[in-house]
């Protein structure tokens, strides 16, 4: 258990190493292969498209193959697209593959995070998260230090590709785990284990809930993509020091999902989706005033710390809310929206700042955490009248 353990956290490390990468280069990226200020959403968008396909096609991969080969495949297909990355000619290349690269994550997130969701408990849903915030917080430190060392891109994708290849040959040597995993029976009788299957649409309060997972990862990747360039435009620092600066929102995540762990054994999802929530607002609120980049980046570190508990506990709290039954399929879905955030909203939040002004992040991220909040209570709000009607 504690082997397999290890390995699901691995794959989660690798799984962030690229996800803030193109945001923390793009500076730099964008003048040497001549692309536009605002490209970089524009591969965001076509790695979302990847993603949002792979995510609501999970379902039907699982059900022909299990977690361990759907996550080989994916970490093979995001090696090799990282490697293209570092080879890449043109703005063109980089798009083209973007796609395979968004497919790879997609996959993986999904089957792994219903996997962890059904057998393991809340302080493990953190903590894999966390460790998706240690490859995130990564991926802008490993650009940032070749970029300030060398001035170049280019290697900081080698390196990503490379540690790619290296957690796909512990997924394959560890296959033997993967049917080790503890039962279910942490889960609570108020898990609903025995809802009825239902079709997705007729879900109890299903569209509050797509809706909180849509704006969540529409404020996650906002930030996490256009923070070094709201440091490098808002408060002119340098393209290498603003990736650095950046990567503070990943360690903020890192840092508050270790904590969310601990915390999980004395309070509940809830509170805990509140705290995150209201630290949320701070963080925004901080970035938005920041007289100075030191500031700035201090209101990223806290829109991170506050975000680190949100994702792991909507996801552990799907049983809960929807019922075990449509745990798998609902994971899909729910993610699917969340990627469609990813895909929708950056990209408009990135046009606005390089067209009107850098400060549009800012106040993006703060009006969608207070819709996503509204979301999150009425769901609260509808799932107790339903316990109470039942009880």
């Amino acid at each position: 258990m504690t082997l397999l353990l290890a390995v699901l956290y691995a794959a989660f490390i690798s799984l962030g190493l690229p996800d803030a990468a193109i945001g923390a280069a793009w500076p730099f990226i964008a003048p040497n292969l001549g692309a536009d200020p605002a490209g970089a959403g524009i591969i965001t968008m076509i790695v979302c498209i990847g993603t949002i396909s792979s995510s609501f096609a999970s379902v039907h991969l699982l059900e022909k193959l299990s977690t361990v080969k759907v996550s080989i495949i994916s970490v093979a297909l995001t090696a090799i697209t990282l490697l293209g990355y570092a080879f890449s000619p043109s703005f063109l290349w980089l798009c083209i593959l973007a796609l395979p690269l968004g497919l790879g994550a997609g996959a993986i997130d999904a089957a792994i995070n219903a996997f962890v969701s059904i057998n393991y408990s809340t302080r493990h849903n953190n903590w894999l998260h966390a460790c998706w915030g240690v490859g995130a917080s990564f991926g802008p430190l490993i650009v940032g230090w070749w970029l300030e060392s060398r001035g170049e891109w280019r290697p900081a994708y080698i390196t990503l590709a490379t540690l790619q290849f290296l957690l796909l040959v512990l997924l394959v040597f560890s296959r033997s785990l993967w049917t080790q995993a503890p039962s279910s029976s942490h889960l609570s009788d108020s898990d609903d284990a025995d809802a009825p299957r239902l079709p997705w649409h007729k879900l109890p309060h299903i569209w509050p809930i797509l809706l909180g997972f849509f704006l969540y990862c529409a404020i996650e990747l906002s930030a996490g993509l256009w923070g070094a360039t709201f440091l490098v435009d808002h408060h002119s620092i340098s393209p290498g020091l603003a990736a650095m600066g950046a990567s503070g929102f990943y360690l903020g995540i890192t840092g508050g999902r270790f904590i969310a762990g601990i915390a999980a054994e004395r309070m509940t999802n809830i509170q805990l989706l509140r705290t995150g929530s209201a630290i949320m607002l701070l963080g925004g609120a901080t970035t938005l005033i920041s007289p100075s980049a030191l500031i700035a980046v201090t209101g990223f570190v806290l829109i991170g710390f506050g975000c680190a508990p949100i994702y792991p506990v909507i996801l552990k709290e799907t049983p809960r809310r929807l019922g075990v039954a449509n745990t798998q399929r609902a994971m899909g879905l729910q993610m699917g929206f969340a990627y469609t955030g990813q895909l929708l909203m950056p990209p408009i939040v990135g046009l606005l700042m390089t067209r009107i002004d850098s400060v549009v992040m800012p106040v993006f991220a703060l009006t969608s955490t207070v819709i996503m909040i509204a979301c999150h209570e009425l769901v609260e709000i509808k799932v107790s009248e339903r316990t109470t009607e039942q009880g």
